[in-house]
């Protein structure tokens, strides 16, 4: 009886051990069960609220795409409504009042008779391939400019094109500036030789200002300027800066003539050290109507273009001074750099000279770790 009792004990204490046993897994299996629910009503939120926000993206933005749409659209038709007014009205006149559409005009066959009187004598001379002259004759043939400034004279050939071009127009001048007083390729002769030795007879119409850079002469010349034609350095900064001190002189909607606008690659091979981008650049970014020579249906670059500029320059200083950041070829000499900036000061204030400053700070180092460099592979 005392075993069975003894037995009977042991099987009491054996299953209040299992019932606790029991009752701690419950608890566990309850917690993780809860703990599963919590994530997956976590996860579920989580979820509802990130499509909830993606389909919100998707309408917001299909409602900007929308507006934009509709605001180019109408941007787009009045452009297409003023450019189509323009080209009926044809509101392009030349100083003798006449109306003149450029995209009728084929300016190389425009008075060729002109040129020809002259053209054998200019040719040894001359930079402009006999296209390029076509071009510029024709198109000062058609606009009867009365105040022309030149910048780049080199031996003069361009200068007496412009001048046989213009002997007839009545109250017609060319003002020619180079910063050389001799001719480059033979230092022996002066900077206009050409116009002296050949066209005596021109010389009335013609005053040539040399040794000096544009600023200087520019203010002697005066404004009201017609047409000007740069042609210099073909490297930054210079017809760059060259532009932006004729710029304040320019009479509204002026004509800007630049040459070597392709100078890059057709003369690669003769200068292959340095990057002659300048009037490329000048041509893509100076605010006007776009005036090329006619190639036919070919859309090759050309080494001479112009610009008939769009009224109110001024709203695009800031751009034109912005572009003295593109990195430079050559660093003007000290006494060049203050001219200019008494000259931007005076003409364009304080804003625009911060600009000019900054570009030549930036431009020095990079010139001058270029020279360091230069050195060491020396």
């Amino acid at each position: 009886m005392k075993n069975n009792h003894f037995i009977s004990e042991d099987n009491c204490f054996i299953s209040k051990v299992g019932n606790i046993d029991i009752n701690k897994k419950i608890k566990i299996f309850s917690k993780i069960f809860i703990l599963l629910i919590s994530i997956l009503l976590i996860v579920t939120l989580n979820l509802y609220f990130t499509i909830k926000y993606i389909i919100y993206q998707k309408n917001r933005d299909m409602k900007l795409l929308k507006k934009e749409y509709i605001f180019n659209k109408s941007n787009n038709d009045k452009y297409n409504s003023e450019k189509e007014s323009q080209d009926k009205k044809q509101i392009k006149i030349n100083n003798n009042g006449e109306h003149i559409n450029f995209k009728n005009i084929s300016l190389e066959t425009v008075d060729l008779d002109i040129l020809n009187l002259i053209e054998n004598d200019i040719k040894i001379y001359i930079e402009l391939t006999l296209e390029e002259q076509k071009f510029l004759n024709g198109l000062i043939r058609t606009i009867k400019p009365k105040k022309i400034v030149e910048i780049g004279v080199s031996s003069g050939g361009s200068s007496a094109l412009i001048l046989n071009a213009i002997k007839d127009i009545e109250g017609s001048r060319l003002f020619s500036i180079d910063r050389s007083i001799n001719y480059y390729k033979q230092k022996e002769k002066k900077s206009g030789f050409l116009v002296q030795e050949k066209f005596p007879k021109l010389m009335d119409k013609w005053t040539l200002y040399t040794g000096g850079i544009t600023s200087q002469f520019i203010e002697t010349i005066g404004d009201g300027i017609d047409l000007v034609f740069i042609d210099t350095m073909h490297i930054t900064p210079g017809e760059m800066l060259d532009w932006l001190m004729v710029l304040p002189f320019l009479k509204n909607e002026a004509i800007v003539i630049f040459h070597d606008t392709f100078f890059l690659y057709t003369h690669q091979t003769i200068y292959p050290k340095k990057r002659h981008t300048s009037n490329n650049q000048l041509l893509c970014y100076i605010r006007g109507e776009l005036i090329l020579p006619d190639y036919g249906n070919s859309v090759f670059f050309r080494n001479i273009g112009a610009l008939k500029l769009t009224p109110e320059q001024n709203n695009y200083y800031y751009q034109y001074f912005l572009a003295l950041g593109i990195q430079w070829e050559y660093m003007p000499s000290e006494n060049e750099l203050q001219l200019m900036r008494n000259f931007f000061m005076k003409y364009y204030g304080k804003r625009y000279i911060e600009v000019y400053d900054d570009a030549i700070e930036k431009n020095k180092i990079y010139l001058n770790k270029l020279k360091s460099l230069k050195k060491i592979k020396k």
